[in-house]
């Protein structure tokens, strides 16, 4: 059994307290939303249907003397699992976080951090989007607060790798060292820094998230592109239908674009001057975040996902957006499956979107 202790009741340094302002969102504009199954409405109800946010703190706090292991989950030295450093784990993942401790610690095998450092992990911790939104910020509210050792941040390969470099470098002052943990890897921190309340994936994000988001996109010249089909091809959760909707809005002057493989600055200038985003619900319409304000965003998603992140985004960057919810392909209910979205539904919202785009 995981005993799970509060923050206040940790060993720790309060650094200092923001304060996220308040904001309002209006429901999203979902076409199909009767299709949407009445318990993944019900998750999406806080996200989509709360309407004004209050203000709200954002904390940061040095935490002294705690393990950290499996998408950042934090254990004090008496291995008692610090709640807010859990975001999305079951209790099954908490319990597995535990004994993973146990097992490396009987093994003579974890080793101790001493100079202060930041933790940049989360559940979902693999993801571009969950990186750009609900991480890299707490880097750039801890930053000023105290010299950091390095940035506790997720083994990323390939591209993602990159991306997590050159985002720290356009938006922070710092040349931090990076300390990169996989899965389950356990380390012990004589002083370790959290940032919590910047985001409660689903339920809440802070304006904050976005607060050098302008700077960055200030800092690249943007592409000559207006139009924009983020496409999740070959991956899980595509659009069964993909090829018929993409020649239908290349004839509207769209361009297929897949940022998986494209560099940080590379997928600002591309978003930058967008007038209208489409895309398949996914870690590549992240960067809608780029957008100027009234860009027109139209995200497509199947009916068993609940997922309000993209709403999120656009609605705190002054996006107007749209989506359209696509039944799955699967007899199962498998959320990454193949879903097909209807071309006249895609018209439909396009001709809402955009009235003079000749549809």
């Amino acid at each position: 059994m995981v005993e799970i202790v509060d923050i206040q009741a940790v060993r720790r340094i309060s650094l200092a307290e923001h304060i996220s302002p308040p904001f309002q969102l209006a429901p999203p504009r979902v076409l199909n939303l009767s299709l949407i199954p009445a318990d993944i409405l019900d998750a999406m109800r806080p996200g989509w249907f709360t309407g004004r946010f209050p203000a709200e703190p954002v904390a940061v706090t040095k935490l002294l003397d705690v393990y950290v292991t499996m998408e950042g989950l934090v254990f004090t030295q008496d291995k008692k699992l610090v709640r807010q450093s859990i975001a999305q784990h079951g209790p099954e993942e908490c319990a597995q976080a535990l004994g993973r401790i146990n097992e490396v610690e009987q093994a003579g095998q974890v080793p101790v951090m001493w100079p202060a450092s930041l933790l940049l992990r989360k559940r979902g911790e693999q993801n571009y989007g969950h990186w750009m939104v609900e991480l890299l910020p707490r880097l750039w509210l801890a930053e000023a607060y105290l010299p950091l050792g390095s940035l506790v941040v997720p083994k990323f390969s390939g591209n993602l790798a990159r991306v997590l470099r050159d985002s720290v470098a356009l938006t922070s002052s710092l040349c931090p060292s990076f300390l990169e943990m996989g899965y389950h890897d356990v380390i012990f921190f004589k002083e370790l820094v959290m940032v919590d309340g910047l985001t409660n994936h689903g339920v809440y994000m802070s304006p904050l998230a976005f607060s050098r988001t302008d700077n960055m996109v200030a800092s690249v010249a943007g592409a000559h592109v207006r139009r924009l089909y983020v496409s999740r091809k070959g991956l899980h959760r595509g659009i069964r239908n993909e090829e018929d909707l993409t020649a239908f809005l290349a004839t509207l002057g769209f361009l297929c674009v897949d940022p998986a493989e494209m560099t940080l600055l590379e997928q600002i200038k591309l978003f930058r001057n967008a007038e209208c985003v489409v895309g398949v619900l996914g870690a590549g319409m992240t960067n809608i975040m780029f957008c100027s304000k009234g860009t027109k965003i139209i995200n497509l998603a199947p009916t068993g996902m609940p997922d309000t992140f993209f709403y999120f985004i656009a609605g705190l960057r002054g996006l107007t957006y749209y989506e359209i919810r696509g039944v799955s392909c699967a007899q199962s209910d498998d959320r990454d499956a193949p879903f097909e979205i209807e071309k006249e539904h895609l018209a439909y919202v396009l001709r809402l979107a955009m009235p003079d785009s000749g549809l």
